[in-house]
């Protein structure tokens, strides 16, 4: 017998929101629906009806309280592209150098909260502890 259970949008575990829908038979999960994109914030909107372009950039860092480079990176490289500016090799180093010390802080804090939601919290401060320096 075919059971699924619904997970989300909202539910304490998840950190974002998303809907999951795990089809199980018995006790063996067969097939997982995920249904990501839960939260419009109208960030495109915003975006478009700003009086100066550089004010989409600031928008752009609002858009995930954590990832503070990639969101704005995306967005100037974008622009970039469609006006056909060449940027300097020495912007595209600092640009995968910052991108890569961001993936290292998400898996950090991912790891954290992932321990934190098992009921390790000695390990979430741990990662906060690392993340401070």
């Amino acid at each position: 017998m075919k059971y699924e259970i619904p997970v989300g949008p909202i539910h304490p575990a998840l950190k974002e929101p998303i809907m999951l829908k795990f089809t199980l038979e018995g006790e063996r999960i067969v097939d997982v629906d995920v249904i990501a994109s839960q939260n419009h914030r109208g960030v495109e909107w915003l975006g478009m009806n700003r009086n100066n372009p550089v004010q989409s950039i600031y928008l752009a860092e609002r858009i995930c309280g954590i990832c503070n480079f990639c969101h704005p990176a995306c967005l100037v490289m974008a622009v970039e592209e469609a006006a056909g500016i060449e940027v300097p090799e020495r912007a595209q180093y600092i640009r995968v150098i910052q991108g890569e010390l961001e993936r290292i802080h998400s898996h950090l804090l991912w790891a954290g909260v992932a321990a934190h939601e098992l009921g390790f919290d000695s390990l979430l401060h741990y990662v906060w502890m690392v993340e401070k320096r």
